[in-house]
């Protein structure tokens, strides 16, 4: 039962997006796919969800991604845009709704102020949706997700949430905030793919990474393995090294220290 992805290409135009990929995330685990600008990240993920057409194949829980029928994927899998733009004023609570307005878990009424309460905005489901903060809307995006999918597993099978850069507009406390509910969400049995910018929230949370170069994968497997001094300094273009404190440097903050 696993998500995977096997040697997706990419064509946009004339330029080649996404070149031979294999990507496999497994439930249990939080899956991350890090990269710089353009690598492709947030361009496999919108194929792995059938958002962009592609070359390759794609199976979720052992079945063709193109076999399920639109409200079992709903029922199944939670997808979360890197932005949603709403031209019309709803309110929060509408918008998280959105997630429940057909399918199988349509009859439950407290499942959006439960899934609101989960991301730190219990008692905004009366307010504009367009009078929040980036930051509370992103939230917000995130409540409609939970309440879609409602629970890690569904009749022994995992469910998965696709996030796109979740954390991107948030402050350092709801950034926790965020990949502690997936952390949540991945030991409950069900799995999560992230694209994610930054590798100190990417080292902490993640079991497995993805990491993306030019459209290819430069390397994947544990984080420990995968996020190494070479590979990073390589892929980002800059000298990296991972778990040294540099020297001369008065001032530095690191979200570890919140959850020691």
């Amino acid at each position: 039962m696993t998500m995977h992805a096997d040697h997706i290409s990419l064509t946009i135009g004339k330029k080649q997006i996404l070149d031979d990929v294999c990507f496999t995330a497994r439930p249990g685990e939080v899956s991350a796919i890090v990269g710089p600008n353009g690598s492709g990240k947030s361009t496999l993920l919108k194929a792995m969800v059938g958002e962009l057409p592609c070359d390759g194949k794609l199976t979720l829980n052992g079945r063709s991604l193109q076999g399920y029928k639109p409200w079992e994927l709903s029922s199944l899998r939670g997808v979360l845009p890197q932005a949603t733009t709403l031209a019309f004023p709803f309110t929060v609570l509408e918008v998280v709704r959105l997630g429940l307005a057909a399918g199988i878990d349509a009859n439950h009424p407290d499942r959006p102020f439960e899934a609101l309460t989960r991301v730190d905005l219990a008692g905004y489901a009366g307010r504009l949706y367009q009078e929040l903060s980036g930051g509370e809307q992103q939230r917000v995006q995130l409540a409609r997700v939970l309440a879609q999918v409602g629970q890690p597993r569904r009749d022994g099978h995992p469910c998965w949430l696709f996030l796109d850069e979740p954390v991107s507009s948030l402050d350092i406390a709801h950034q926790l905030t965020v990949m502690d509910l997936a952390r949540e969400f991945a030991q409950g049995g069900g799995g999560v793919i992230a694209v994610m910018h930054d590798l100190n929230l990417t080292a902490m949370y993640a079991d497995h990474v993805h990491v993306m170069a030019a459209g290819h994968t430069a390397g994947a497997g544990p984080v420990a393995e995968v996020l190494t001094d070479a590979r990073l300094s390589d892929v980002y273009g800059c000298p990296l090294r991972t778990g040294i404190v540099p020297p001369d440097v008065g001032v530095f903050v690191l979200p570890q220290t919140a959850r020691t």
